[in-house]
């Protein structure tokens, strides 16, 4: 924490009136989305009055307004890049879930921004590809959780060990399904 001190004309108390303010700041880190982290500097004040203490300013208002814009423009350049990595096309995109067309590549060249409606949709596109096909298939209630399904037996079959019977045999022994001498493989 770096701290300074000055006499403030300027700024005064909301509590007290004084304006005998210290000033400080402080490197804080504000987390976005995909683990992205952005560090930036925060600036509080207290009263040596009143030891009231917070953003007498409001500068941290636009500090933190700025980072988190910063860290949606990441966000946004990472989704369509994993777009553009797995071939899954931006008009295709844009017809199924119903965005006019060149919006992902107007986004991507930052001729236009999305609104935050936009970012929670990228957000859900990039969590859950498989809602493209599902908005391909108008949102139809029975196949959408046949789609749904089908991923989530793919993700269960590609993250388990088939191989691995000690888990397995771990499991029966402590819910006592079979004898304790447990059977061995060779």
């Amino acid at each position: 924490m770096l701290y300074f001190m000055y006499m403030d004309e300027r700024k005064l108390c909301p509590s007290c009136g004084s304006d005998k303010i210290e000033h400080f700041m402080q490197n804080e880190t504000i987390s976005g989305d995909l683990s992205k982290n952005l560090s930036i500097d925060i600036f509080y004040d207290k009263c040596m009055e009143c030891d009231f203490k917070g953003d007498i300013s409001g500068e941290n208002d636009k500090v933190i307004e700025k980072a988190l814009s910063t860290l949606n423009e990441a966000y946004i350049d990472e989704v369509l890049k994993y777009f553009e990595e797995r071939k899954i096309n931006f008009a295709g995109i844009e017809r199924a879930v119903g965005l006019p067309q060149r919006t992902l590549t107007k986004w991507k060249s930052r001729n236009s921004s999305p609104t935050a409606a936009g970012i929670a949709l990228l957000k859900y596109l990039r969590t859950f590809p498989w809602l493209i096909e599902v908005a391909e298939h108008k949102f139809d209630y029975n196949i959408a959780q046949k789609i749904f399904v089908g991923e989530a037996l793919d993700i269960f079959v590609k993250s388990t060990d088939f191989n691995d019977y000690n888990g397995y045999e771990k499991r029966l022994k402590n819910d006592k399904l079979i004898p304790q001498p447990s059977l061995h493989h060779s």
